[in-house]
């Protein structure tokens, strides 16, 4: 087949575009500028970059800033188009860029795969569109929803918006949680989430040892202990993206989630032990106790997450779940050992 994918570039699309390359199919990838196509081109292997065919262009802008010429090349030849690029910001001040990239964006290549005839149209969004509640079932969230951040509403009006365009193609909308790395490497291209926590608890073990500190209690790091993270590894995103090329149903939403997510105690002890690092311990988030001027410090990174810390979400995959027993794959089974690896190459 030949796939037009935005967002090839980062984490979740590299590794899609190489599981495509590899599977036979053509890969023509949207990308915003030079450096970013020369460094997708040496992350892959040299017998896949025949089949890849590099676009400059960027998703706001009119038919994503593609040429004329370009648009002939592309209309009548693209099957399905993979939407994964995005704007993944937790800041408030950056409502208009969030909204911009996130849903303007998405009308544009939307409005470029319709004008190219493309059969299909795959919008990966996050799960996190179901705003303040705890239980996400695999439709449509309201757009009028409380939302945790801009991040979040964005994309459930951009879900919106594909849905919009149903009647000129097969839409369907994938929902992943929080991507970590390879379950079986752990490698991950990623700074995000999990890795934000790996990075600030080996930035707080190295002034210690600099400083050759001895505490007489434990450092304190504020994060419910009992309440869950949905992590699920990138291959296992990248199996649900690729079953859609010939198994999913147009008007259909996919949650790529956990149903045993690890909580926040057990990824606190894999990380301790990991690091070796025991001089940490987890307390609650609203723990009303005097923090240090260096556990505050420690705790900064993590400020923006801290209202995904405190509360375990339910995600329904019955589509999902449905969409891999097609494919012949198995659901997610992210047990200690995948969590072991996973963050022991995080370090």
């Amino acid at each position: 087949m030949n796939i037009l994918l935005t967002g090839a570039t980062g984490f979740v699309g590299k590794q899609l575009t190489i599981r495509l390359l590899r599977e036979g199919h053509t890969v023509y990838a949207l990308v915003r500028n030079e450096r970013k196509a020369d460094n997708l081109i040496k992350s892959l292997p040299t017998e896949l970059q025949s089949n890849l065919f590099i676009m400059e262009g960027n998703i706001t802008k009119d038919q994503v800033g593609v040429s004329r010429e370009t648009l002939g090349v592309l209309k009548d030849t693209i099957d399905s188009v993979y939407h994964i690029a995005a704007y993944l910001s937790f800041d408030d001040s950056e409502k208009e860029s969030t909204f911009h990239i996130n849903v303007n964006g998405t009308r544009n290549i939307l409005e470029l795969a319709k004008a190219i005839k493309t059969k299909k149209f795959y919008h990966v969004s996050t799960a996190y569109t179901l705003g303040h509640q705890l239980y996400a079932s695999e439709k449509l969230h309201p757009i009028n929803n409380r939302f945790v951040n801009y991040y979040e509403e964005s994309k459930c009006h951009a879900e919106h918006l594909v849905f919009d365009y149903k009647d000129y193609f097969h839409v369907s909308i994938f929902r992943p949680s929080i991507i970590v790395g390879d379950s079986k490497t752990g490698e991950a291209e990623t700074t995000f989430a999990l890795y934000g926590v790996i990075r600030s608890f080996e930035i707080m073990k190295k002034r210690m040892q600099r400083k050759k500190e001895t505490l007489d209690g434990k450092i304190k790091f504020l994060c419910a202990q009992h309440t869950a993270q949905n992590l699920v590894p990138v291959d296992y995103v990248i199996n649900v993206l690729m079953a859609a090329l010939e198994h999913s149903r147009s008007d259909k939403i996919y949650h790529i989630t956990n149903s045993n997510p690890p909580t926040n105690q057990m990824v606190f002890e894999f990380l301790k032990a990991g690091l070796d690092f025991d001089q940490v311990e987890l307390v609650p988030t609203n723990y009303d106790g005097e923090l240090t001027e260096q556990e505050m410090k420690f705790n900064e990174p993590m400020k923006v997450f801290r209202k995904y810390l405190e509360k375990t979400l339910t995600f329904d995959d019955s589509n999902t779940k449905q969409l891999l027993q097609e494919s012949n794959l198995e659901p997610l089974d992210m047990n200690e050992d995948v969590l072991r690896t996973i963050i022991s190459a995080g370090r």
